[in-house]
């Protein structure tokens, strides 16, 4: 028995010699996992913490040679505090940008490649990079923007404007320290466009650019976002971008379209009916009218505002068009639609007419007439019956005004540059373009009004064109017009207002004989409720909105942005040989008008 008990004693405490080991062991096995990853995850947080740090770090090196790049500075001091694991250098052969420029005038106007250069940081598989103005960090098989780039797209509507003032670093490759000094390299900035080959306003043609880099998806990726460019991804290190310089405009095949992405409403609209002619054939009433019309919104048509308003019809022999229709409860009978009422997503990009139209307003002022044509110091005022005759191209340095019978005529392929505005407020005169001896041209700088009974016409079975820097306003039973063997364009930059009365109409309703360009925010057209305003061609202002109040007639097309209505009563005739014309004739218009790229080289050392 007591031998038993001895050995059940060796066997416990062999046991407990044996769970002591077991635990030592595992606390051994879990204090070194522990300390393992722990090490692992300080190394990441301070790996993290560096990287975090370079990007301010290198944001700094982007302002301060900025400042050198740009003549602010003689030289500038960056601390950029560096881990000893990584590797931190300037690489003076890193990546390039080439600029490519053609333009109708000199397909070769510009073939340029510009070595970049960059900063680097690395440090286990990432690098931070200063380059180009910005700076960029790369992950393996993708990199991202950290800091854009010196680059200004700036404009809308056929205006815009690059900007691209390249800071380069030019002095090699070599590793750098903590410490660094920014300084220029002697040379002056380059200019690359404008260029002895090619200048600004870009006509026709494109803008290429293309980005050589490691960073060479995030550049693409930025010219994205900043631009209406179109990016290619030529391969892994290679971005293409292609700036549009010009586009055409579709061609006419609504009565009215609105191209802006806001709800038609018709809540404002008391009647509204559409039809279509074929000037072809005659003047409207010549002929019967057809199911031609075409309503079309690129956004939803809604019958009645909220449900209600005071829509007491709208008929359209032809076809409606939109995105998605909003028809109320108990509304339905107030919509009649002969043709297709069709629903339709895609809708072509219509492009402003802005840069078209500055385009030839700057070539008018491009002659200077002041000092090529002949110069008039003062006003010219002209009431009761007088009469003169424009039969030279001529600067008038003030205003013009004309009365009463009075009547001014711009003939024999003159152009008339007016430094002010232009008053027409004849009873029974006015303004005639006389084309019979050659295209007239007129350039007004201010504000332009046609009111009272007076004409602003076109005759002689050529062009004339009116342009109008500023405002328009055509009142009471004032008339602009065209003979039906004479074409009339009115382009202005500001806002129209046709009022009460009004007449803009080319003669025997023949639309493609005037037409009007406007790239101003707001046209009124506010008509008697008893003689409606008349238009009879092409009112062409995709980026307008337009409000129409009061009775109406309208043959030809509308085209605007935006449509309003108040207590508006509107008939519409569409003339169906619109369908093959184009805005401008069919030429091409600037969309990039202006480009300025210029390089400014720094050199990066170790303090």
């Amino acid at each position: 028995m007591n031998g038993g008990e001895r050995g059940a004693t060796a066997e416990r405490a062999q046991s407990e010699v044996l769970g002591t080991v077991l635990l030592l062991g595992l606390t051994v096995a879990v204090v070194g996992t522990t300390v393992a990853l722990g090490g692992a995850a300080l190394d990441d947080s301070q790996a993290s913490a560096d990287l975090q740090r370079v990007e301010g770090a290198m944001t700094q090196v982007d302002s301060k040679a900025s400042l050198v790049a740009h003549g602010e500075s003689p030289a500038q001091r960056v601390r950029l505090d560096v881990g000893r694991s990584a590797d931190f250098r300037v690489d003076g052969d890193a990546g390039w940008m080439r600029i490519e420029v053609t333009t109708s005038e000199n397909p070769n106007a510009t073939n340029r490649t510009i070595p970049l250069g960059a900063v680097t940081y690395e440090r286990d598989g990432e690098t931070i990079a200063y380059q180009g103005g910005g700076v960029w960090r790369s992950r393996g098989g993708g990199s991202e923007m950290v800091s854009p780039p010196e680059f200004h797209y700036r404009g809308s509507g056929g205006t815009e404007t690059l900007t691209l003032p390249l800071v380069t670093i030019g002095n090699g490759s070599a590793p750098i320290g903590d410490a660094v000094r920014i300084t220029d390299t002697g040379g002056r900035s380059e200019r690359v466009f404008p260029s002895p080959n090619g200048s600004n306003p870009l006509l026709g043609g494109n803008v290429t650019i293309t980005v050589q880099s490691d960073y060479a998806d995030a550049w693409g990726r930025f010219f994205e976002t900043r631009t209406s460019a179109s990016v290619t991804d030529v391969s892994d290190r290679r971005v293409e971008v292609r700036l549009r310089t010009t586009t055409v405009h579709p061609t006419l095949s609504a009565g009215v379209s609105a191209t802006g992405r806001s709800t038609f409403d018709t809540g404002g609209v008391d009647e509204l009916y559409a039809d279509s002619y074929d000037s072809g054939l005659g003047s409207y009433d010549d002929q019967t009218p057809s199911d031609g019309a075409v309503i079309q919104t690129r956004d939803q048509f809604r019958l009645t505002a909220g449900g209600g308003g005071n829509t007491q019809s709208i008929t359209i022999r032809g076809d409606l068009i939109a995105e998605s229709y909003n028809i109320p409860p108990g509304q339905a009978d107030k919509l009649n639609v002969t043709g297709e009422r069709r629903t339709e997503t895609a809708f072509d990009d219509v492009a402003s007419v802005d840069g078209a139209i500055s385009q030839r307003i700057e070539g008018v002022r491009d002659r200077d007439l002041a000092a090529n044509g002949d110069y008039r110091g003062g006003d010219i005022d002209l009431s009761g019956t007088q009469t003169e005759v424009i039969e030279n191209d001529t600067y008038v340095d003030g205003d013009v005004s004309v009365a009463d019978d009075a009547t001014l005529t711009v003939t024999d392929g003159a152009t008339l540059h007016v430094a002010g505005g232009l008053s027409v407020s004849a009873d029974a005169g006015g303004v005639d373009l006389d084309t019979g001896g050659g295209e007239v041209e007129v350039l007004v700088e201010e504000s332009t009004t046609v009111s009272g009974d007076a004409t602003v016409r076109a005759t002689g079975g050529g062009q004339a064109t009116l342009y109008v820097d500023d405002t328009l306003a055509v009142r009471n039973t004032a008339s602009v017009t065209s003979a039906a063997d004479t074409r009339l364009e009115v382009q202005n930059t500001a806002g129209i207002d046709l009022e009460d009365s009004a007449v803009v109409a080319a003669d025997e309703d023949v639309a493609e004989n005037l037409w009007v360009y406007s790239s101003g925010d707001r046209i009124d057209v506010t008509a008697d409720d008893d003689v409606p305003v008349r238009f009879g061609g092409v009112f062409y202002a995709p980026q307008s909105t337009t409000e129409l109040a009061g009775n109406m007639t309208i043959k030809g097309s509308f085209t605007f942005e935006l449509f309003e209505f108040d207590d508006a009563e509107i008939r519409i005739h569409y003339d169906e040989s619109l369908a093959t014309q184009q805005p401008f004739e069919g030429d091409s218009v600037p969309v990039v008008s202006h480009l300025h790229v210029s390089v400014h080289e720094v050199a990066i050392k170790s303090e």
